[in-house]
């Protein structure tokens, strides 16, 4: 009996964790007006990364952001060589990340 409560008391652990993760959602693939949104929850501060998936050299500098919601807006047509862009938001020890592709860019 006690391996079963400490079963459901080590799954209801992970259950609150996980709904307490950061989110981030791109809101326009566009590279002149490439947006995006998040969500900070687990941490008082978190890193965003927004980079090329084809050109590991071609980043932004991290950014910190603070807690709760916010969002940023870029133009990046003369930092991405296209539109393959993922954005990755650092909340504690949970890492979210999105990708654009030049399909949804266009």
């Amino acid at each position: 009996m006690k391996i079963k409560y400490g079963m459901l008391v080590v799954g209801a652990f992970f259950v609150i964790n996980s709904a307490n993760a950061g989110s981030v959602e791109i809101t326009n693939c566009s590279l002149s007006e490439f947006s995006y949104s998040y969500n900070l929850e687990n941490e008082e501060t978190g890193v965003i990364q927004v980079g090329s998936t084809h050109d590991d050299t071609s980043s932004l500098s991290p950014i910190t952001v603070g807690a709760g919601a916010g969002s940023d807006e870029y133009d990046l047509t003369e930092r991405m060589p296209d539109g393959n862009i993922y954005v990755t938001l650092i909340d504690g020890d949970e890492i979210t990340t999105r990708l654009c592709t030049d399909e949804a860019a266009q």
